[in-house]
């Protein structure tokens, strides 16, 4: 579970009792618990202490516009990091500036009780998934590729997990600058989550775990012809994100930090293919481990390659289950 999941304490600002008693006790009973008070009084050594995970806030807490509070309460360095909720009168909704406000939602005044408790959850789990995403990709990120690998290795069901790596994309960065870097992965992206909405469809997942590092999800089935379309699509465009003279000789020269020349070949794609097929795979370390060794091989052979494991054992060369595209 994750620290935002793990964490249900909600900070209440507000003047009316009455109000508090009653959100208090919607929230209670969906889970959450409450500490409330007014933005004049926080005891902030308590907070700091046991972190609320969110600010639930009243527009007229302490005579404060949803402006000013808002404001305010951005402007605070400890409580400026959580989401906000403003609680505010629905003849007021037309008149605020909801661009500008710096908020992460609103629930108009007067409220079905259900509808508090639903509105936070809601507002955490996007924060969760916004907090998860790459942000240069906006791909589902590290937290978000365990609990699918979890998931689907928990369901028993045959499934298929590729790791994807792009060969010298570091002298391409250092060659280029990162500006160029970034949309060489940006294109990647795009051409993953193309090609695995095509060919797995609902079936498939994407996710970045960093850098040139890529993860993508499908039934067994469309795994290779995943890889094949990957490769083939990847191979046709990234000549184009080299300049001419570099294009035509096929690499890029550069010296290492020894002073030695090297070269290095245009980019190509190294893909690892873990599958439950002939295995059993009971924990996503073991999907580490076998992909690692995949990808080490890969990237031993020149071009885009894709290797896809078919051991029934450990103690098998992994060669045994290799592709080339």
């Amino acid at each position: 579970m994750s620290g935002l999941s793990a964490n249900r304490r909600i900070l209440l600002l507000h003047n009316d009792p009455v109000e508090i008693e009653r959100l208090t006790t919607g929230l209670d009973r969906s889970g959450f618990s409450v500490v409330a008070a007014d933005a004049g009084r926080l005891a902030m050594h308590e907070l700091v202490h046991d972190p609320p995970c969110l600010v639930l806030a009243a527009e007229g807490t302490n005579g404060r516009s949803a402006d000013t509070l808002a404001r305010e309460l951005r402007s605070d360095p400890f409580l400026g990091r959580l989401p906000l909720i403003i609680l505010v009168r629905d003849i007021r909704v037309n008149d605020l500036d909801w661009a500008t406000l710096g908020i992460d939602d609103y629930i108009a005044v007067p409220y079905r009780p259900e509808e508090v408790p639903q509105r936070v959850r809601l507002c955490l789990s996007r924060l969760e998934r916004s907090l998860d995403a790459n942000p240069l990709t906006r791909l589902p990120g590290n937290s978000t590729i365990l609990h699918e690998t979890t998931a689907r290795i928990d369901s028993g069901a045959p499934f298929a997990l590729a790791y994807l790596d792009i060969d010298n994309f570091k002298s391409f960065n250092d060659r280029y600058g990162y500006a160029r870097g970034d949309e060489v992965l940006v294109v990647t992206c795009r051409i993953l989550t193309t090609v695995v909405s095509e060919l797995a469809g609902t079936d498939g997942f994407v996710g970045h775990v960093g850098g040139d590092d890529f993860v993508f999800m499908s039934v067994p089935a469309t795994i290779e012809a995943i890889c094949q379309t990957l490769i083939k699509r990847f191979d046709l465009v990234i000549p184009d994100f080299y300049d001419p003279e570099d294009r035509a000789k096929g690499f890029i020269d550069s010296i290492d930090r020894r002073g030695n020349h090297e070269r290095f070949p245009i980019m190509s794609l190294s893909i690892a293919v873990v599958t439950n097929e002939h295995r059993t795979i009971s924990h996503p370390g073991d999907v580490s481990k076998i992909a690692s060794e995949l990808k080490k091989l890969a990237k031993s052979q020149p071009g885009s390659v894709y290797l896809k494991d078919n051991r029934k054992t450990e103690a098998e060369d992994p060669a045994s289950g290799s592709h080339a595209a």
